[in-house]
């Protein structure tokens, strides 16, 4: 009962956290296949260190759409986002770690009644916006086994509309249970590591090129049933931007995401 209550830690490598009752002695998403581990061994932060290291940062790329982000940050370093509506805010994504004055502002927004995130690489310190807040925690089934930091309180299968004009759509692929989030008010499509895209140097809102992977560290392809799937869930969506845990790319949505998916199934599979 008091597995929350333990102290969290995150890694120097992947930035993914996990409760302990000491420093870990190993980090479970760095050995996963779609990860590396550190060449020169395991570092690990606890709270007030990452708080004190990592500085937080956040800014409104759209009207009423926070980005948090840490600058300098170890490990992957994801962006998270707050969706505010009229009904109530939610939390997409976690930046690597939130400070107290981002959570404060936050708090200024109307707090968090909803949080999720598209799969375990970009949880981040979502954990602290669950121990201030108290939203409801909504995640997929597939990915469960990884939410030992958290406590999952709307688990959900295929779709979850969390909040009117906000669903969310379970597309595996990338994790078993990776999932995307709908604004349908704002045409916006938070892909997770579904897609990702290169930027223009010059406009870090516009994207060069759009890719697909399994694994993108490994340069691992999806399957085209995995291909077919994310067609599905992508093809109903109307969405003019896509948002991923590192880019907010305004230039590319539902027909660049559909284009890419039909040229990849019409070859053999590959990440390019």
């Amino acid at each position: 009962a008091g597995a929350l209550e333990l102290p969290a830690y995150v890694c120097d490598n992947c930035g993914w956290w996990q409760r302990h009752f000491a420093t870990p002695p190993f980090c479970p998403m760095c050995l996963d296949a779609r990860h590396v581990v550190p060449q020169t061994g395991w570092r690990f932060r606890a709270a007030e260190e990452a708080a004190r290291d990592f500085p937080c940062h956040w800014d409104e790329p759209e009207p009423g759409l926070w980005r948090f982000w840490n600058d300098p940050v170890g490990g992957i370093g994801p962006s998270g986002y707050l969706v505010t509506t009229p009904a109530g805010n939610m939390a997409f994504e976690g930046c690597t770690v939130f400070s107290r004055a981002a959570l404060d502002h936050i708090a200024a927004l109307g707090g968090v009644q909803v949080l999720s995130a598209s799969h375990p690489h970009s949880y981040g310190a979502l954990w602290q916006i669950q121990d201030r807040f108290d939203p409801e925690l909504a995640l997929p089934t597939g990915d469960f086994g990884w939410s030992s930091a958290l406590r999952v309180s709307w688990p959900y299968d295929e779709v979850l509309e969390p909040l009117p004009g906000l669903s969310l759509h379970v597309t595996g692929g990338h994790f078993d249970g990776h999932a995307v989030l709908h604004d349908r008010a704002r045409r916006i499509l938070f892909c997770g590591d579904a897609l990702k895209f290169e930027l223009d140097p010059n406009d870090r809102r516009r994207a060069l090129t759009i890719s697909a992977h399994k694994a993108f560290v490994r340069s691992v392809p999806l399957t085209p049933a995995e291909l077919r799937r994310y067609r599905a869930v992508f093809a109903p969506l109307d969405f003019g931007q896509t948002w991923t845990p590192f880019e907010q790319a305004r230039n590319s949505g539902r027909d660049e995401a559909v284009a890419l998916i039909d040229g990849m199934l019409a070859s053999r599979p590959h990440p390019a």
